[in-house]
């Protein structure tokens, strides 16, 4: 088997930069490389050390777009597969693979299944041109507006339409919000912005205090559009646009936004219904943990969510010295940005427990957020409310430490010999158990097991579909 020195693989994978770009469709992008090292043993038990790279690639606002593992003339063993497809699966980053000799047929069974492709050479891949967006020719002058300097979120009075542009500005999870007034002898302009962490930006809502939003509008805010396929830009009335607005619109890239109809959206009879529905389970769930429920109408509860930026509806209780907040979000979709400013509220009014639940779902990147940040996250298929009140559920309980060594002297058992439950079960969150805690399960007449609650790997690596 021949190995291949770094410094050769360097070599190629510099002079192919542009095809490696191609592969994720990020001609504007850049790569970087770094050396690995794989082994394989043989029947006379000696390892052979293989070089191959590791190339990252980055798109244009520097975010990560896929890795490539380039093996040169060497070929990919079955170890190397499972490497990559595992690599894949725990980053949720695509993943390509690049070897001349290729790799077993139980390997390429493997990335079929996994969707990674695989390439013999650089040969085969095409480069792909940047294509020049054609910018249509406005007959009337566009009127040219001035942008004062980005001021802070805080430092900006926030209407009913600066706080919704502020809220679909943080569905792009943005490191940096920051506002801009536009001079308009007519009426009040807004900029709402979200940048990253490396000040790129990744999303522009601009907010008109108008109820009929015409196509001047639209024609002083095309200027504005410059990369209309990653950065997200919107306009955003009270009542309605005029036809020849939204054709305008549609035609620069730029979404319309009515405040009234996304209002009027979101007060559908089903949502609100399960909503209820919701806060009554929470309500459930809080109570079997020994909590007391503070009325809204409660001073205490007003005094806490005063000033508070409502993220939709709350329930707060209490229990001796600790205290809990439960969350029902207003947007059916739960993302981070939800999850950090419920954060932000909690540390705000001093609550040391936290719990969201979802009307529909959560992103990968709030529940992972939650479990961070120790909020606990409830999806739409978590029953929410007392299932211990149904006659088939047995009585869960945390049992303290020293009957768990009771418990584990008298089966002649080690912890990690116990049945397993996962952190998610409908049982371990209702009575709020944590990883590690061993559960006992009464089933009536002396009749005890036990489980020891372990954290549920990711739904992917279980062979599960995502929600």
């Amino acid at each position: 088997m021949v190995t291949i020195n770094e410094s050769m693989l360097e070599k190629e994978v510099t002079e192919n930069t542009d095809k490696i770009l191609s592969l994720f469709k990020v001609p504007g992008g850049r790569i970087d490389h770094v050396e690995k090292y794989s082994e394989k043993g043989d029947k006379g038990g000696k390892k052979e050390r293989r070089v191959y790279l590791e190339i990252k690639v980055f798109n244009d606002s520097n975010q990560l777009a896929g890795i490539v593992w380039y093996f040169g003339k060497n070929r990919a063993y079955i170890g190397d597969v499972d490497k990559l497809i595992e690599r894949k699966l725990s980053q949720k980053v695509d993943m390509i693979l690049i070897s001349e000799e290729q790799t077993t047929s139980a390997g390429k069974r493997k990335l079929r299944e996994n969707k990674i492709e695989i390439h013999k050479n650089f040969e085969g891949i095409k480069t792909s041109k940047t294509k020049k967006r054609k910018k249509k020719k406005v007959k009337n002058e566009i009127k040219e507006v001035t942008i004062e300097d980005d001021t802070d979120l805080t430092e900006i009075s926030k209407s009913d339409l600066i706080t919704h542009a502020v809220k679909l500005v943080q569905r792009v999870e943005p490191e940096i919000i920051k506002t801009a007034t536009i001079n308009d002898e007519d009426v009040p302009v807004t900029d709402v912005k979200g940048y990253s962490s490396n000040n790129s930006l990744l999303a522009v809502y601009r907010t008109i205090e108008k109820k009929n939003v015409g196509v001047k509008e639209v024609r002083n805010f095309v200027p504005e559009v410059d990369n209309p396929v990653n950065v997200t830009y919107g306009l955003i009335g009270r009542d309605k646009f005029t036809p020849a607005a939204k054709k305008a619109a549609e035609e620069a890239g730029i979404i319309t936004i009515s405040l009234k109809q996304e209002q009027e959206g979101e007060g559908d009879p089903h949502t609100q219904e399960l909503v209820l529905r919701l806060v009554k389970g929470a309500k459930e769930i809080l109570t079997y943990r020994g909590f007391n429920i503070i009325s809204e109408s409660d001073k205490r509860y007003e005094r806490l969510v005063a000033g508070s930026e409502k993220l939709g509806s709350y329930i707060i209780a209490e229990k001796d010295d600790d205290r809990i907040m439960a969350l029902i979000p207003s947007d059916e979709v739960v993302r981070v940005a939800t999850v950090r400013g419920f954060k932000q509220q909690l540390d705000d009014l001093d609550i040391p427990n936290g719990m969201i639940i979802a009307i529909k779902r959560f992103t990968y990147t709030a529940n992972r957020e939650c479990r961070i940040l120790r909020i606990s996250a409830l999806r739409k298929n978590h029953p929410v409310f007392n299932i211990f009140n149904h006659m088939l559920v047995p009585d869960h309980s945390v049992i303290p430490t020293s009957e768990v060594r009771e418990v584990l002297t008298k089966y002649h058992s080690k912890l990690h010999q116990l049945p397993k439950i996962y952190d998610d079960d409908p049982a371990v969150v209702m009575i709020d158990a944590k990883v590690g805690n061993v559960i006992k399960v009464d089933r009536g007449e002396e009749n005890y097991s036990y489980r020891l609650v372990i954290r549920k790997p990711h739904r992917r690596l279980l062979g599960e579909e995502e929600e």
